[in-house]
Order: structure tokens, then C-alpha cells, then sequence
């Protein structure tokens, strides 16, 4: 590692009845990786929007590259060289990605004053993203291209202001895994230009793989700042959550009970031929890459996709339905795996998120029976440790572990005896991660069966009872839970036997 490149000291930030930063350390050195980590609410949104200047600290100072700052704008931040690329894209879809990298820079003929140069863009463009690929082109429109192709542009756009620190807040939340390697090793590639980039993920693997430090935050404090290389998983994961996390997992076998769902020769989008049995209090995983059609199956259980061919009993009686309404009075329930445009109506309340799915049984006389969906409500935020002011709170405000546990909540209230889990923990810190888990063991305990899909190997070998495989729509293997490795997994995964 280089010199000292960013030093935040005491860096304090207060709202109206909360103590979002207490006093908080960190310091970035030239060419290195520094993974910041914490569950949500922990802070770090908070710290790295006072490094971007989009909000004001109460105490503390920022020194960069051995000056003290005095307030700045997030413009003013860019184009020191700092850049913020967030897990929601910010970029300009209907333009160009020349236009996105250069925006606010364009060059112009006449010495500045004239239209704007476009083959100096295209040219300029050209020059900074081919330092970083060869798979986009200029020309080519934002909206055309892959999530992984734009959060490059983004990396682009912060290099046309001489980036000296890159922070990439959930990068890989939507990639692939093939996609993933690509940028980590991207990351360390521009590390090793003597760049410092602040990594935020909570994918525990992605951290050791790429990060030089780790820095955990909770509760609006820095708690401790380790070498990658002289700590392990266990000792990160307890400095997260302040307590010993010794059951990550807690699923426990057992007995398995009668069938909930047989499933005999189902084909349905890219899902062709599937057949399998889900029993009470079972967890069942199922395990594929990205287009295996794992989520085309789970739409078509719930009634949401076309099925083409093949039988669906549930509890024995074999049904016919076409819609979801259909699919829930069948008592099938599906989480969806993206939560904020399948699950939530992220503008509405906390209550009307849960109590939409059961909006016909609270209609009394034309009208709402208000007492008995706030009654609804305040049960599923009790029973399920719902973290929110009130059930007032609109839904985009709480942290992504509540939302899913509001997502949860939902379908739970529909009592269904099968529950279809897409991608549970995606996107949400280990303990609220821990608390899914265990919402999960419970629901097995009442009977409930469940199928979870999950691109996580840990996760599907240590949450499930039986774990099925798919690959380019076809069910390449069972596997029983004991013989489960990652290895094996993953042959199925590609094809093999």
C-alpha cells in the first residue's frame, strides 16, 4: 500500500432524534481495497454520503491526499477525484454511454464555444473505457445495455475525472458470476493503478477474495479495522452483529412429512420435463446459474407463468389454475427475488404491504375494516421483529432485511402450505440473514413446506433438506443434503452428471 490517501477522523453526523455517525475513524491508503461492512443502519450510507458532500458532518475532519476539506458538493467531490458508484445506477438510459462518461464535459468545436464535437466524445470516450473493456461500445445507448456493461460506464465516467478514490457500494448485487470475477478483477486492477476504492458487500466471500482491509461498522461506530489476511469469516461476522453468531444456519432435519406438492413432468418458459415432491416441514433447494430456469419454475407454480404440459397436486388433489389469486387459494405463497419492483409497493406503508394480499377478506360492508388490518399488521411486526417506527412507516425507508420480512409477512397471512422463497437474503446483512433463516425453521415446524431458490452454495447446502439442480431448463440431479459439496453442485449446475 501507498501513502495515506483519505483520512476521515471523528467524523460525527446527528438527525432529528438519532446518532447516526458516533465519532467515526477511517483512512484509505493509495492502491488499496478497504471493504467497509455492517448490517443495514449501521452507518455506512451515512459516512460515505459526507465523503460524496452530499450531506454536511457536525464534527470531525476529512483530510485527502494531506489536505484538511473544508464542506464541499458532491460535484465538487467528483471532480477532486472522488466517486461514489451506488447500487442503484445513476446514469442517463436514452443517451449514449460517450454521452454518459463525458456528461457535463462534452468537448465543443470553436475552442468551447460551438455545438458539440462528436467525434472528439466518441474518440475521448473511447480512450478511458478501453482501459477498463473492450465490450461496450460508445455509440451504443445506455438502455441496451447489460447491468454489468453499465456499472463499467459508471467506473468510466468517475476515471474521465481523474478518479484517486472509487467507492463501489453493493456492486455485484445483480451480476452473474461470471460477471462478478470480471469486475473483482477489475477492482484489483485499478488498486493496483494506485487507486483506493472503499468496497461495500455483504457477500462475505467477495470481501476475502478482493479486499487488502476490512473495516466493520454497527450501531454508528467503527468497530474494528483487520488485515483480510489475518482474520476469517467467523471473527467479521460476530464484529457485525455484536454477538456470537456460532448457528448461522440453524436448519435441523426432521421428520419428513406427508407430500405437499408433486410436480410430474412440468414444462413452463424455459422449464421443460420437471418432476419433484416437496413433503411437510421440508426445505427443498433448488439450485441453478443465471437462465437455468429456476424462476420460470417458481412463476409457473404460482400461477404467474404459462404451463405448457404436466400435473400440479397439492396435498394430493391435483389442481388447474392459470393466475396467482388461483395459485393462493390453492395455498401456494412466492416471494419473489426481486422484492423492490415484484414484492413491495415501495410508495405505501409498511401496513398496506402487508395486508394487500388479504384485501378481499378485509372489505366489510364497501369499505376497509380498519381495526382488523391494523390488527393484522401489528401482529406480523411483533411476530416477526418488523424494525419499524410504526406500520405507518412508508416501505422504502426501512432497511432491505425489514422489507423482506414485510414481504414474507404478506404471504404468510394467506396461510399457504407451500411457500416458494426466490433469492431470500439477497441483498441483506448476515443478521437479518440469520433472522430469515430462522423465520424459515419455524414455518418448517408448523408444516409448512418450502422451496428456496438461492445462487448462494452455502446457503442451499446449509438451509435445505434435499437440494435439486437445474440447467438450461432441465433437472440435471437431486441431491441429498449430506452428499451436498459445492463441487457437485456445480457439476449439475453446467450440465454434468
Amino acid at each position: 500500500m501507498g501513502n495515506i490517501l483519505l483520512n476521515m477522523k471523528g467524523i460525527t453526523k446527528r438527525f432529528p432524534g438519532v446518532l447516526a455517525l458516533d465519532n467515526v475513524d477511517l483512512t484509505l491508503y493509495e492502491g488499496e481495497v478497504l471493504a467497509l461492512v455492517g448490517e443495514n443502519g449501521a452507518g455506512k450510507s451515512t459516512l460515505l454520503k459526507i465523503l460524496s458532500g452530499a450531506y454536511t458532518k457536525d464534527e470531525g475532519v476529512i483530510e485527502y491526499q494531506g489536505k484538511k476539506l473544508s464542506q464541499y458538493t458532491p460535484q465538487e467531490a467528483i471532480d477532486m477525484g472522488i466517486s461514489i458508484i451506488y447500487q442503484e445506477l445513476d446514469n442517463y438510459q436514452t443517451l449514449t454511454v460517450a454521452e454518459n462518461i463525458l456528461v457535463n464535459q462534452l468537448p465543443r468545436k470553436f475552442n468551447g464555444r460551438g455545438p458539440i464535437d462528436w467525434p472528439e466524445t466518441y474518440r475521448r470516450a473511447e480512450s478511458i473505457i478501453k482501459q477498463i473493456t473492450d465490450e461496450v461500445d460508445v455509440k451504443a445507448f445506455m438502455n441496451t445495455l447489460s447491468t454489468s456493461q453499465q456499472q463499467l460506464v459508471e467506473i468510466a465516467k468517475a476515471m474521465s475525472h481523474n478518479m484517486k478514490i472509487l467507492v463501489m457500494d453493493e456492486p455485484t448485487s445483480a451480476l452473474t458470476q461470471v460477471e462478478t470475477k470480471r469486475l473483482l478483477k477489475l477492482v484489483r486492477e485499478l488498486a493496483a493503478k494506485g487507486i483506493g476504492i472503499i468496497y461495500i458487500s455483504h457477500r462475505m466471500d467477495e470481501i476475502f477474495e478482493v479486499s487488502d482491509r476490512i473495516q466493520v461498522m454497527r450501531d454508528g461506530k467503527s468497530i474494528t479495522v483487520l488485515k483480510t489476511s489475518e482474520t476469517n469469516q467467523d471473527e467479521i461476522i460476530n464484529a457485525m452483529v455484536g454477538r456470537e453468531l456460532n448457528e448461522m444456519y440453524p436448519h435441523k432435519k426432521m421428520e419428513r412429512g406427508k407430500p405437499v406438492l408433486e410436480v410430474e413432468g412440468l414444462s413452463a418458459g424455459k422449464a421443460r420435463n420437471i418432476s419433484f415432491t416437496l413433503h411437510e416441514g421440508e426445505i427443498v433447494g433448488l439450485f441453478g446459474l443465471m437462465g437455468a430456469g429456476r424462476s420460470d419454475l417458481a412463476r409457473a407454480l404460482f400461477g404467474d407463468l404459462h404451463v405448457k404440459e404436466g400435473t400440479i397436486k397439492v396435498c394430493g388433489r391435483k389442481v388447474s389454475y392459470h393466475t396467482p389469486a388461483e395459485a393462493i387459494k390453492n395455498n401456494i405463497a412466492y416471494v419473489p427475488g426481486e422484492r423492490k419492483n415484484e414484492g413491495l409497493m415501495l410508495i405505501h406503508t409498511v401496513l398496506f404491504n402487508i395486508t394487500i394480499s388479504i384485501v378481499n377478506r378485509l372489505f366489510k360492508r364497501l369499505k376497509i375494516n380498519k381495526k382488523e388490518e391494523r390488527a393484522v399488521g401489528d401482529k406480523w411486526i411483533e411476530t416477526l421483529n418488523i424494525r419499524t417506527p410504526s406500520a405507518d412507516t412508508v416501505i422504502q425507508e426501512l432497511s432491505g432485511g425489514n422489507q423482506q420480512k414485510v414481504v414474507i409477512a404478506k404471504w404468510l397471512e394467506t396461510n399457504p402450505k407451500i411457500l416458494i422463497l426466490n433469492e431470500p437474503t439477497r441483498g441483506i446483512d448476515v443478521g437479518a440473514k440469520a433472522e430469515i433463516y430462522n423465520i424459515m425453521e419455524e414455518l418448517c415446524e408448523k408444516g409448512i413446506g418450502i422451496i428456496m431458490i438461492s445462487s448462494e452454495m452455502q446457503e442451499v447446502i446449509s438451509m435445505s433438506d434435499r437440494i435439486i439442480v437445474m440447467c438450461e431448463g432441465r433437472l440435471t440431479g437431486e441431491v441429498a443434503v449430506e452428499e451436498a459439496t459445492q463441487e457437485n453442485l456445480m457439476r449439475l449446475a453446467v450440465g454434468g452428471i
